[in-house]
């Protein structure tokens, strides 16, 4: 019998053989035939694709030298993490925000009027209109995914000098294969508010289609949590806890953080500060984070304390990233070791096993490392 070839091979059947292969593999067959390429660029392949890509999450490292120079570099969760690695180089993504990855693609921005759409393991870039920006105006960016339209938003927020908030946001949407059709456009927001970030927090936090990000509001109050639902593109806004709202040191100190799917709260000072306890004898690490129950409305201390931190962390400076599927906590150092290997901490909650692992194929000369959860290997931009 003669071998078919796979073009006689059912379009079904195609798709399933196809959606196995790596991100790289794929990038290879868009050049090899256009019937494969007109294949991977349908939304039942995309769609199929990132829900393979899902059961096998990565830790994603953003890194750059002096903003001249970023890597991009994902490997496995629930493997070694010399598993399964991504890396790219490259010379023309800005640095100086970085947005959670969401659904394989992350935003970047230059702090100023340009931003950029990655999708990391595909190693495709997209750059968008350019920003306006008022004299005198920062700009702040925020990224996600609206779920009932199948696209995703960029939405950027305007900060003065003189302290003042602003009601008029901007707005960008994400299409697949319509990106010349996409502008940015102006909203408004009854909020009159500023955001909050410094360069090394997550900007901002997506989960089931609402934006949320830290911010100062002008009534008064120290911090608020902004929520901006992606599909009707409403703000809202939850009153932090009493005791965070007391606590202002420093607003940066505050970051958001996904707890089992949950938004939670996170005081990043007590990490660069060291949580173990200085009056025990033990080197335990303990802390504590603020869990938003959002069908009750209120929020729920949760405290813990990590047998072994010292032994385990010794001066390095770990934070608390969130958690993954396995429902581990993660940290992770904001800068390389000294003179050691980059690694993270994975802590166990029912065993109280805190595991280290080493992340092979990055070199030390990147000395500011982010670090991100639940990145997943995607199809969106691979057209582009």
């Amino acid at each position: 019998m003669e071998d078919a070839s796979f073009d006689e091979v059912p379009e079904e059947l195609q798709m399933r053989i196809m959606s196995r292969l790596p991100l790289k593999s794929l990038v290879t067959c868009l050049c090899v035939a256009k019937k494969w390429a007109t294949l991977i660029s349908t939304k039942a392949f995309r769609d199929r694709y990132l829900d393979k890509s899902m059961t096998r999450p990565r830790f994603l490292f953003v890194s750059g030298i002096h903003r001249t120079e970023a890597l991009f570099h994902s490997v496995y969760q629930k493997e070694l993490l010399s598993s399964g690695q991504q890396q790219i180089r490259t010379n023309d993504a800005p640095l100086a925000e970085v947005s959670q990855p969401v659904r394989g693609l992350i935003c970047l921005h230059d702090g100023s009027t340009n931003v950029v759409i990655c999708n990391p393991g595909a190693k495709k870039f997209l750059s968008l209109p350019q920003i306006q920006r008022p004299d005198g105006a920062t700009i702040r960016c925020f990224f996600g995914y609206d779920e009932s339209n199948d696209v995703f938003k960029v939405l950027c927020a305007k900060q003065f000098g003189d302290g003042k908030g602003s009601k008029e946001f901007q707005v960008y949407t994400v299409k697949e294969g319509a990106v010349e059709d996409s502008s940015w456009r102006r909203i408004t927001c009854e909020h009159d508010h500023s955001p909050l970030s410094s360069q090394l927090s997550t900007q901002g936090l997506c989960i089931e289609g609402v934006l949320y990000y830290v911010a100062q509001p002008s009534s008064g109050k120290s911090l608020v949590i902004m929520c901006f639902n992606l599909s009707s593109e409403d703000f809202s806004v939850i009153e932090v806890p009493e005791r965070v709202e007391n606590s202002r040191v420093n607003d940066h100190r505050w970051k958001l953080v996904n707890y089992k799917g949950e938004l939670a709260m996170v005081d990043d000072y007590e990490f660069k500060s060291g949580i173990l306890d200085e009056w025990s004898e033990s080197d335990n690490g303990f802390f504590d984070i603020w869990i938003r129950k959002e069908a009750a409305r209120n929020w729920e201390n949760k405290n813990f304390e990590i047998p072994h931190w010292g032994e385990s962390v010794g001066f390095h400076k770990f934070f608390f990233k969130g958690t993954i599927a396995t429902g581990e906590l993660v940290f992770a150092p904001y800068c390389w070791p000294l003179r050691g290997q980059l690694y993270v901490l994975c802590y166990d909650t029912d065993t109280r096993d805190l595991r280290r692992f080493d992340v092979e194929g990055m070199v030390d000369r990147y000395f500011f490392v982010r670090t991100f959860l639940d990145h997943v290997d995607s199809t969106w931009l691979m057209s582009k």
